[in-house]
């Protein structure tokens, strides 16, 4: 097979003496672990924003209303009442509302992004 340029293929460097695929460096998972284990605190504030949504039809209108209206500091104030540890960056457009949770402390080693329609296009 002719390589192109294009080509949907990925070339990995063969090690000719052994005929295998060079090694990859040696795994450290701490990273890993501590990020799941910030996630499964993301996934209870998570749990609680969809929790309240899904069982309170005044709730959702009233966020509805004030996301609709552009009234960010109201949409905030009711999403810091609902009692998270992490509370999320909040977007909104005409056809829904998105919710990406991540850590307090400030590590960027995971989020949790909900999207959520509230209008069919």
């Amino acid at each position: 097979m002719e390589d192109h340029p294009y080509s949907p293929f990925v070339h990995h460097p063969f090690n000719e003496q052994t005929g295998s695929m060079r090694p990859f460096s040696a795994t450290n998972p701490d990273l890993l672990v501590k990020s799941a284990l910030a996630s499964q605190t993301l996934l209870v504030d998570v749990q609680k924003v969809m929790n309240t949504l899904a069982t309170s039809k005044p709730f959702a209108n009233g966020l509805m209303t004030a996301a609709q209206a552009s009234e960010k500091s109201l949409v905030t104030e009711m999403i810091r009442k609902i009692g998270l540890k992490n509370e999320p960056d909040i977007m909104y457009n005409p056809d829904g509302i998105r919710f990406d949770f991540h850590p307090k402390t400030g590590d960027d080693n995971c989020h949790i992004i909900v999207s959520l329609k509230w209008k069919d296009i």
